[in-house]
């Protein structure tokens, strides 16, 4: 059994009293297949490994472009927060090398 990004789940109750559970595949963990991270119709988000109760239907394009596009973003902040790390690391070490030339040059004015 195996699902891409924007499937439907919906694994099936074995209690009549127990209502089935929907939810949208919005990673897939494995190489080809299980396990999946699921995000519930509720909210909530976990991993699954489906057993036999559980079913796919193929997801919307809608769906697909929307789950593409919030991780595409994800990674994007990620990248972004990386970049500004560096970047004040970067920063701060050229502060360094100004402050350090700065003394040197105060240093030979003492002489």
């Amino acid at each position: 059994m195996s699902a891409s990004v924007g499937d439907r789940i919906r694994m099936h109750s074995n209690h009549t009293d127990v209502p089935d559970r929907t939810g949208t595949v919005v990673a897939v963990l494995g190489q080809d297949g299980p396990p999946y991270r699921i995000r519930f119709d509720s909210g909530e988000e976990t991993i699954v490994t489906p057993g036999p109760d559980a079913t796919f239907e193929p997801g919307s394009i809608t769906d697909k472009v929307g789950l593409a596009a919030e991780q595409a973003g994800e990674k994007a902040a990620e990248v972004a927060g990386a970049a500004k790390e560096q970047a004040e690391g970067a920063a701060g070490a050229a502060a360094r090398v100004v402050s350090d030339v700065a003394d040197d040059v105060a240093k030979r004015f003492e002489r």
